[in-house]
């Protein structure tokens, strides 16, 4: 009977685990698919404050900014890390 019983656990187990891989990639493409419309608001906000920009120059000065923010963090982190040494 306790076989039976396990035997149906792992059955529920992996049927539980199928429905977490479906919410999860469910969840995945809505997140792609809100960074596409956050994509498109953004690109039409700049496009109204100057109308000569093109998406290219949008997509040069987003990679840029990302650029500089993450030498920032670099930057905090490595701080950080040595400020931890030296009171170590």
């Amino acid at each position: 009977m306790a076989k039976k019983d396990l035997t149906k656990i792992d059955l529920e187990l992996e049927e539980a685990k199928k429905k977490v891989a479906l919410l999860e990639n469910e969840r995945k493409l809505a997140e792609e698919n809100l960074q596409k419309q956050i994509g498109k608001i953004y690109v039409q906000i700049q496009l109204k404050k100057d109308k000569k920009q093109s998406y290219e120059t949008i997509l040069d000065d987003l990679k840029t900014e990302l650029a500089i923010i993450k030498e920032e963090e670099k930057a905090r982190r490595a701080a950080a890390k040595k400020e931890d040494e030296e009171g170590a």
